[in-house]
């Protein structure tokens, strides 16, 4: 079994600081079950920001990611802490071309959420949910997606799913902005096969919304106009 895992129900951004590059949010927040069933407690971090975090003696091995992927880092949170909403961190964004891009994005509206690459090191299953006392934290991401969409939906109230649908298709009207601004080829060629992506997505759910219809619906035959005066004529000859 993986130790490695990815919580993708994470926090949303805070504030972007484009001059200075400087993000703040939260990688992750508390006391809410996600779609794996899982609810992260408070404290369930103290222990790996102590070893690993900021202010830890060997100054830190938390990285902020792009997508999870440690090819594209954005940096090193300067701030990462708990507090009562959940994991807050500062991070300044490197200066590269993609860290230019995801600066921007933010600014678009585009990115909007955060995940977590965690390892759980203690927990406690019960019948409401699996809570999660004390994780490792690897790394905070900046994501696109924060759940998945489709996923998510089943078993979801209506009202919940009204607001999916009103997030996604805010998420599309940002990225179908974005896409026309000022960002290096590699973004766009992301953007559009993002797009596509989220259109499919909002599609299969509108589809997974449609009633179910068991046996199709017969219309009623029609009647011609001279089929309906004889038929008068008839019943007033009786």
């Amino acid at each position: 079994m993986s130790e490695y895992f990815l919580k993708k129900d994470g926090g949303s951004v805070k504030d972007v600081d484009p001059k200075e590059g400087i993000v703040t949010g939260y990688f992750s927040v508390f006391g809410v079950k996600d779609s794996d069933g899982d609810i992260i407690q408070p404290g369930a971090y103290r222990k790996t920001l102590a070893e690993n975090g900021p202010d830890a003696k060997n100054g830190g091995r938390i990285m902020h990611l792009l997508q999870h992927d440690p090819l594209m880092p954005l940096g090193k949170p300067k701030v990462l802490k708990e507090d009562g909403r959940g994991l807050y961190f500062e991070s300044k964004i490197s200066g590269t071309s993609y860290g230019r891009d995801t600066l921007k994005l933010y600014e678009d509206g585009v990115l909007t959420e955060h995940s977590i690459g965690y390892k759980v090191i203690k927990n406690e299953p019960k019948e409401d949910a699996n809570y999660l006392m004390e994780l490792r934290l690897w790394e905070g991401s900046t994501v696109t997606w924060g759940a998945n969409a489709e996923a998510l939906v089943t078993g979801m109230k209506s009202e919940d799913k009204i607001a999916l649908f009103d997030k996604l298709i805010k998420k599309l009207e940002a990225m179908n902005f974005a896409i026309k601004g000022n960002y290096t080829d590699e973004t766009i060629i992301q953007l559009e096969l993002q797009i596509k992506q989220l259109q499919q997505t909002i599609k299969s759910l509108a589809e997974m919304e449609k009633p179910e219809i068991t046996s199709p619906i017969k219309p009623e035959p029609t009647m011609s106009a001279s089929e309906m005066v004889a038929i008068i004529k008839s019943r007033i000859k009786k």
